[in-house]
């Protein structure tokens, strides 16, 4: 028997019984940069064999609703989005904005909602930014190397997730472990998030030259979720995206929104 069925006609039975667990909902998001010309979309399927019962939305760095939202009462298989176009938060080419996308689901009942995130351009569509929803995120964040070139920037977003806030300091270190660029010392309230940059330019000169980086989060309590993101400095478009360990589906120290 093939393991999805299996699983699916598991939790049919247990449901029968009226003790049902669904499994985990993966519908927790790090921050997502946009510029003009973009739309960040939240999609949501309700995975076989429960239905979906789930509020979309999207959220600023201060925590503020940003939108519309969207509540969703899916059946199995079937699937929802919510999208917000980036012209109307940002007021000049180049210029980022970073949101979170959220996805509530309704407690108390049998509700498996898997959800995803992704940049698409106005123009032609095209996708240049998919990021998976997640059960959870670790609750120290940890990142590998990213090269960044002369024409781009990296950036080191962190959210505090509620109801914990994120107390710690954001930074770089070189392929050497050593430091580049400035830290930023962070104190967020739950759903506040703030960012820390490092133009390629401070570290390579020419075309063509790369500098490899280790994005670092210091977090001593935890709380703080992060992304890496890179992007072109001319129009502010997200070229690379790198989001955080998710945690285990069995795991007892994620943090969930």
């Amino acid at each position: 028997m093939k393991p999805r069925i299996a699983i699916a006609l598991l939790v049919l039975v247990l449901a029968s019984l009226g003790w049902a667990q669904s499994l985990p909902n993966t519908t927790n998001f790090p921050i997502i940069g946009v510029v003009r010309g973009q739309t960040l979309q939240i999609n949501v399927v309700a995975f076989p064999p429960d239905p979906c019962f789930a509020k979309l939305g999207f959220q600023d760095v201060n925590g503020n609703p940003v939108g519309t939202t969207l509540s969703v009462s899916l059946q199995a298989g079937q699937s929802a989005s919510l999208a917000v176009n980036a012209n109307t938060l940002s007021g000049a080419i180049g210029q980022r904005v970073e949101l979170l996308p959220t996805v509530v689901p309704t407690a108390g009942i049998v509700n498996q909602c898997d959800a995803s995130a992704e940049v698409f351009d106005d123009l032609l569509g095209g996708s240049s930014v998919v990021v998976p929803g997640s059960p959870g995120f670790a609750p120290f964040p940890e990142f590998g190397l990213v090269g960044v070139n002369v024409l781009q920037t990296v950036r080191l977003n962190v959210v505090a997730y509620p109801p914990d806030p994120c107390i710690g300091q954001l930074s770089f270190v070189n392929s050497y472990g050593v430091p580049v660029g400035s830290t930023l010392s962070v104190q967020l309230n739950p759903g506040q998030a703030a960012s820390l940059d490092l133009p390629g330019s401070t570290l390579v000169t020419k075309l063509g030259q790369r500098a490899e980086l280790q994005p670092v989060v210091t977090a001593p309590n935890g709380g703080c979720i992060a992304s890496t993101e890179v992007y072109n400095n001319a129009l502010g478009v997200t070229t690379a995206y790198f989001p955080p360990d998710p945690c285990s589906p069995s795991s007892t120290s994620c943090a969930a929104f």
